[in-house]
Order: structure tokens, then C-alpha cells, then sequence
């Protein structure tokens, strides 16, 4: 034994020899602008609490758990709780109007008056030295530099706190780089379909954000079957994967949210219907975790009990951290105090706990020991009293206040703490919080307006002094998430030398398209001048369909530009081309800023129109043919537009037997399926198949060789005259995606109509109603299809 134990010392001291010899630590950039630099060993660090000597937290070689427990071993139960807030900047909801003046910078005396109405009257100053805040939501508007010196003097602030800790800056918008002007397209990437180019955006916004100062962004956004991508699972788990990873490859940090709503449609608690599905609506969030998302925005609608709001739905937080296996950070919307018993959720949770009962202590302690760790709102203050209320208020005084009486254990305030300063280290502001003035001039601005700039006043401008190969991809994805719905005699792409009019719902858009349209070919006066009309629509409503009776009129070729609108069925049988325009980037919470367009550039537009550019997307979310049948549809069940019962329980029985795959798309009776998208050039080939009309059963006696039997044979029971019945057949589409009308015709008389759009290589069942006139024989025709009825 004594042998043996010699014979493992000796390898022991073998295989510590022939280790390779310890890396050196390889130096970060420190930045300080008001406490000192401390070496060590050659090395620097930031002196953060003042004291002259290295703590562990500021130690940027030790273990990231250790330097954690470090710091909250120093934080008072004030720093511990306000920790857990993420305020607005300067409590303004959105940001959008924030004035970084002298003032709201750095007044002392507050609340103050101020016109900015957005403003509460309590400048940054106070925020980040009376309330002790680190995390601040920033949708302000502002140029690249304007915002780099907000957030490093922010920092600064930060830096001559007790401890030093940096501020956390997130935001609603993906692509603040040029804040007020631009933003990500959500609704365009899905659309587009075309993942490389998706990736290549996402990963130049995130690293634009980064390089003005952002650590966190509040997307991906719309995670649940009918959002932006649409309603295949597995569709939205890729497409969510990959954004998660393009922001998260950068350094930047994803926020997923919301868990549960319904991003673009409507909140979850609406879209459940008699199934009660859910899993469905998880396969994108669990992609989501295994993405790697170290943040989780909660909304707040009911959660999976179809009670309470999320922050307070054991059932919700319990699945999310159990099932879903979520460990990161659950930050909550920005209302989570508000509203008990309004129209969208109820106060009593499943134990027969009423919330509107509960005190703001009771309350926030519910929160955290179900799993939230960090409250949104718009901003904090003092006191518990729940009457005082701006909007979307937090009242730390309420937490520390819970902790204080035993109401809430100390442990989850600690634990909360931890995963968001986790989050906090990781993101390198201990080390370095600033931002240098040139490194966004390196990502998104041209070398003509670094060598001249100029006062960014409408869109035009903007891309001249952005760079172009974002503007370029940009351009391309614009093209590219344009859905060409309908293309009757290959009337699109137009030749050139073609008279248009033109003329659109929206002032901006007219003045942006029309321009472009000029440029590239003659505008006509009127329409009876015309070659081509081109109606471009941002609204439907009463102006809109005057604008196309008016075209029909004038009886020329119409197209109709459906600008970031669903397509109706009024406005596909209306036009000769119809092109669904899926790209707008108003930028999310804030105000936008005047002069500017939010929507397809009209040089996209122009070369759209003449085919220097071609529409290459699809519909990812069924378009139902009116309002009432996308009422009826089960909202948390996909591919059910215009279906019946039995067919919507086929449906919900094939997506219960794999949640994660995509349902058939030809099931129901949408007026747009799936997928669908036709392209220049490419035709369908249409083929009616097996009609079948009402029967009934007539007995039929036959002899045969064993004697009489008597057998069933299916005859067409007679019509009615003037009482609808229902007649259907299969459409078949052989060729490339395509639209027709279909026509049913008694002899030679249309006596009915119904558009149908059909995927390429695809079928779809039709259903038309129709009512004959008259007694007598009648011969039925629907395409080639014919049968002849006896009507009495």
C-alpha cells in the first residue's frame, strides 16, 4: 500500500512538471476620469471604493463569483435594494424628449419645475448619488457623440459614488446608433427570410449600441407563434437563436421578452382559446435560453393560470425556472405595481391569495420569492405609499422597508443581487465604463461626413452620413421582407418609359416616393394620363378606397403598395399587382423625430417598381380574409385561419404530437397561407381537382348472381332554387407561388367569386357558396370542372 501511494505522488509531481507554465494575466483597459489607478504586480486596477488598496471586487484577475460576494459584503441594505431597480433615465418613460441640460443633468434641489413634460422634476444627479441608482433605460434621442458624452458623464458620476459602481445602460431599441432616427425593422427579418442577412444587421446594431455605451438591449422582441416571425415553432426558435447570439457576440447583452405576451398581435392571455395550448408557444423560448440570454422581461398580462399577471403567477415563474430551466436574470415590464382587477388579468392567484389586498411590501415580496430579481419602472419614489404614483412607479423605501420587518428574507434580495451584478462584471464596466468618441465613427458613419459633416435633417441625409454597407444591407433587406402578392400579366417589374401616377395616404411618404419615382421615369398629372397607377397605402381608410375606386375608374393598370398594412381581401381584388411592403423601423418608446421616414426608402421603392430590385419575402403569419374569421381563429393554435372545428382539432392533435414543428399551412381558408410569396418571372400552374357538392343517399335495388340485394349509391340530392349550398373542390399549383380568382359559373352566367393564393408545388381546398335560380337543369362550372343539377 505504502508502495502504491509513492508510485501516485511521483506521477503527481510528473504531471505538475509538465504543465505548461501559467499564462499572464493579460491586462484589460482601466479608465478612470475620478479615483485613482492602483498598480499591482505591473498591473492596473480601479481603486473604486477609495481606500488605496486592492479590494477583491476590483480585482480583475479574481474569480467573477468572488469579486461579487466582495462587493455585497460592502453594500448597505439601501445599495443592496436599489440594485434591483431599473429606472428610466432621469425617470422619464421612453426618453424620447430628455434634454441633457444643466439641469436635468445635475440639479440638486428636487423635485424642480421643468418643461420637459416627460421629466418628474429629478435630474440624473439625484438618481445616481440620492437614490444610489446603476441601471438606467436610455431611448433619448440624440447624435452618436451626443450620446457617448451622455453615458460617459453618467459614468463619471457613477465613479465618485461610495463604491463606484457603473451604470448598466439598456434599450428598447436595437439600433439607437443614431438615436431618433433609426431602429431595427422587427417585422422585416422574419418576412425577409434570409437568416445570413438577418445575422450581418443584428451583429453591426449590437456592436453599434455597444460602442455609445450600452450593455443591455431589450430584444429579441415578439418571441410567441403570431409575433414578428411569424407561426411556425420551429421557424421562431431559429430566428431567435440567431439574434440571441449575433447581440451576445458582440458583448452585448440580449433581454428575451416578454414571458408571456404575444409581440405584434396580442397578449397571450387573449390568444388562448379552448385548447389552452402552451407548449407550442415555449419551443422559441427554451431556444431562446439555450441561446444563451442572460436576461428575461416579464409583461404584464395574465400568466399560464389565466389570473394573475406574470410577476405574481407561481404557475408562470415556476415553469420559466423550472421547466424552461431559465437561471438568468427575470427584470419585470414597467407597470407591474398597477391595474389589480382591470380588464386584462384578476388579483386572486390560484391559492386564493387577493393581491389587491397585499401592502407594496407584501407585494414586492411576493415578487422576489417567486423568482424576479430586478423591478422595471419609469422611476423611483420614496415612501411605500401606493396613492403616490406618477406611472410605472418603484418604491425601494418598500423593499428595504419588507426586509426590515421580516416580510422578506434578506437571502432573496442577496441572490437577486448576484445574478445581476454577474451580469454587471460581465460586461467589463468595472474595469472600463467609458466609451471613445471615435469608436462608433468606425462602425456607422461615412467618410464624407467624418470629412465634412453636416445637420442630419431628413432621411436622405442620414444615409448619406451613415456607412454605406449598412445602408446597402439595410436596402436589401427591404427588397427582400416585400411580399409580392399578386402580379396579374406579369404586370411588375415595369418597363421602362412607363407613365405612373402616384400617390400616397401618407404626406411623407408622397413626397419621399415621388421624388424617387420622378428620378427614374415620368410622372404623370392625373390618372387618366397614366400608363400605370401606383397607390401607395400607410392606412386603410376612407381616403384609401377613395383613392382606388378612383384608379378603377380611370380604368388603367393599378398597383397597390401596402405599406407596413396586412393585406385585405378588398385590396388584392382591387389590384392588378399588390405588393405587401413589411419594413418600418419607427424607433420603439420615445418620440421620432420630425422630417424622417420609418418605412421603405423610396430609391428601394423606385427600383422595386422597375425590377432593379426584387421582392423576395413571404407571409409568416396566415392573413385572414376579414375580421370576423380572424376573430374566430384560435390564436394560440397556427394554421386555423377559416378552418372548421374538426379541422382545427387535427391541427392542435398534430402540434400536441411535436410542439415544434410547423403545422400544415394548407388546412384552413386564409386569404394568404404561409409561405406564400410569388417572384418576377415565375408563373403558377393551377389545376382543379375533384368537385363535390351536397349528396344525399338514394336506395338502389340491383340483382345479382346470389339473388336481390339491396345497396346504397350516392346521387346529387336536387337543389333549391334561391337557397345557397356549398360546393368544393382542390386547387392544385404545380408551378411557382401564384394567385387566382376563381370563378363558378351557372351555364355561362358568373354567379360567384373567391381568391385563392396557393404556395408553389401545394394545394389548398376550395369552398364556395352558391345559389342557382330558377327550376330545372342547370350546368355547374367551376374551371374544368362540371357537373349538371337538378334544381326544383
Amino acid at each position: 500500500m505504502r508502495k502504491l501511494s509513492l508510485l501516485l505522488v511521483l506521477a503527481l509531481l510528473i504531471s505538475m512538471v509538465s504543465l505548461p507554465a501559467q499564462a499572464e494575466p493579460e491586462q484589460p483597459v482601466v479608465k478612470t476620469t475620478v479615483k485613482n489607478i492602483i498598480e499591482v504586480d505591473g498591473l492596473q486596477f480601479r481603486d473604486l471604493n477609495d481606500n488605496g488598496t486592492l479590494d477583491v471586487y476590483e480585482d480583475w484577475r479574481a474569480d467573477v463569483e468572488d469579486r461579487i460576494t466582495d462587493l455585497i459584503s460592502q453594500m448597505t441594505l439601501k445599495e443592496k435594494v436599489v440594485l434591483l431597480f431599473h429606472p428610466c433615465l432621469a425617470g422619464n418613460n421612453g426618453g424620447g424628449n430628455f434634454t441633457a441640460t444643466e439641469q436635468e443633468m445635475y440639479e440638486q434641489n428636487c423635485p424642480f419645475e421643468t418643461e420637459n413634460k416627460s421629466s418628474f422634476g429629478y435630474s440624473v444627479w439625484w438618481y445616481v448619488n440620492k437614490w444610489g441608482a446603476t441601471h438606467f433605460l436610455d431611448n433619448s434621442n440624440g447624435t452618436p457623440l451626443e450620446k457617448i458624452r451622455l453615458h460617459n458623464e453618467i459614468q463619471k458620476m457613477c465613479e465618485e459614488t461610495r463604491l463606484g459602481i457603473p451604470m448598466t445602460f439598456s434599450c428598447d431599441r436595437e439600433n439607437n446608433g443614431w438615436a431618433g432616427f433609426t431602429d431595427a425593422p422587427h417585422d422585416a427579418f422574419g418576412t425577409a427570410n434570409d437568416p445570413e442577412l438577418a445575422v450581418e444587421l443584428w451583429t453591426r446594431y449590437a456592436a453599434m449600441m455597444k460602442a455609445i455605451g450600452y450593455q443591455v438591449v431589450f430584444h429579441p422582441y415578439g418571441n410567441e407563434i403570431g409575433a414578428w416571425n411569424g407561426e411556425d415553432p420551429e421557424y421562431l426558435a431559429k430566428m431567435t437563436e440567431l439574434e440571441i447570439k449575433a447581440i451576445e457576440s458582440t458583448g452585448l447583452q440580449s433581454t428575451t421578452k416578454h414571458f408571456i405576451a404575444r409581440g405584434g398581435d396580442s397578449a397571450f392571455t387573449n390568444a388562448r382559446s379552448v385548447a389552452q395550448t402552451v407548449d407550442n408557444w415555449m419551443v422559441p423560448w427554451k431556444a431562446a435560453i439555450n441561446a444563451g440570454t442572460r436576461w428575461i422581461m416579464t409583461n404584464c398580462a395574465p400568466g399560464l393560470t389565466n389570473t394573475v399577471r406574470v410577476d405574481y403567477d407561481k404557475e408562470s415563474l415556476d415553469y420559466l425556472r423550472n421547466t424552461l430551466g431559465y437561471d438568468g436574470i427575470v427584470l419585470t415590464d414597467w407597470n407591474q405595481m398597477r391595474n389589480f382587477g382591470d380588464s386584462t388579468t384578476t388579483s386572486v392567484t390560484t391559492e386564493g391569495i387577493d393581491l389587491s389586498t397585499l401592502t407594496l411590501e407584501q407585494l414586492y415580496a411576493r415578487m422576489f420569492e417567486l423568482g424576479v430579481n430586478q423591478i422595471g419602472c419609469q422611476s423611483l419614489v420614496p415612501g411605500d405609499d401606493p396613492s403616490v404614483t406618477l406611472s410605472m412607479t418603484g418604491y425601494p423605501d418598500a423593499v428595504i422597508q419588507a426586509v426590515e420587518e421580516g416580510i422578506l428574507d434578506i437571502s432573496y434580495i442577496e441572490a437577486s443581487d448576484r445574478l445581476v451584478l454577474r451580469e454587471k462584471f460581465r460586461s467589463g464596466v468595472f474595469e472600463n465604463p467609458y466609451c471613445e468618441e471615435d469608436a462608433f465613427y468606425g462602425l456607422d458613419v461615412s467618410e464624407e461626413y467624418l470629412a465634412s459633416p453636416w445637420e442630419i435633417t431628413d432621411s436622405a441625409a442620414l444615409a448619406r452620413a451613415r456607412n454605406p454597407e449598412t445602408v446597402e444591407l439595410e436596402r436589401r433587406l427591404q427588397a427582400e421582407s416585400t411580399v409580392l402578392v399578386k402580379n396579374d400579366n406579369g404586370l411588375l417589374p415595369l418597363p421602362a418609359g412607363t407613365k405612373l401616377y402616384f400617390e400616397s395616404t401618407n404626406v411623407g411618404v408622397q413626397a419621399d416616393y415621388a421624388k424617387a419615382l420622378g428620378e427614374k421615369t415620368a410622372l404623370a398629372e392625373s390618372m387618366a394620363d397614366a400608363d400605370v397607377v401606383v397607390i401607395d397605402l400607410t392606412v386603410l381608410n376612407d381616403a384609401a378606397e377613395q383613392l382606388i375606386e378612383d384608379a378603377q375608374d380611370a380604368g388603367k393598370p393599378i398597383v397597390i403598395s401596402l405599406n407596413h398594412v396586412d393585406p385585405t381581401t378588398a385590396t388584392v381584388e382591387a389590384a392588378d399587382a399588390l405588393l405587401f411592403l413589411n419594413y418600418s423601423f419607427t424607433p420603439d418608446h420615445g418620440t421620432a423625430l420630425d422630417g424622417f421616414t420609418f418605412r421603405m426608402e423610396g430609391t428601394v421603392f423606385a427600383e422595386l417598381l422597375f425590377g432593379d430590385r426584387e421582392p423576395a419575402g413571404m407571409i409568416v403569419k396566415e392573413i385572414a380574409r376579414d375580421k370576423d374569421m380572424d376573430t374566430w381563429q384560435w390564436k394560440d393554435l397556427a394554421g386555423d385561419q377559416g378552418a372548421s372545428d374538426w379541422v382545427r382539432l387535427m391541427l392542435l392533435a398534430t402540434m400536441k404530437e411535436d410542439p415544434s414543428k410547423a403545422i400544415p399551412a394548407n388546412w384552413g381558408d386564409p386569404l394568404l397561407q404561409y409561405r406564400y410569396g410569388m417572384r418576377y418571372g415565375q408563373e403558377p400552374a393551377f389545376e382543379f381537382d375533384t368537385l363535390v357538392l351536397p349528396a344525399g343517399l338514394v336506395d338502389v335495388v340491383q340483382q345479382n348472381f346470389f339473388g336481390p340485394s339491396t345497396v346504397q349509391k350516392v346521387a346529387y340530392a336536387p337543389a333549391k332554387s334561391g337557397e345557397p349550398f356549398k360546393a368544393s373542390f382542390l386547387l392544385w399549383n404545380h408551378g411557382a407561388d401564384g394567385i387566382l380568382t376563381v370563378t363558378a359559373y351557372d351555364g355561362e352566367t358568373p354567379i360567384a367569386e373567391k381568391t385563392m393564393a396557393v404556395t408553389g408545388n401545394s394545394w389548398r381546398v376550395v369552398e364556395m357558396e352558391l345559389t342557382l335560380e330558377g327550376a330545372g337543369e342547370h350546368t355547374l362550372r367551376i374551371g374544368d370542372l362540371t357537373a349538371t343539377l337538378t334544381v326544383e
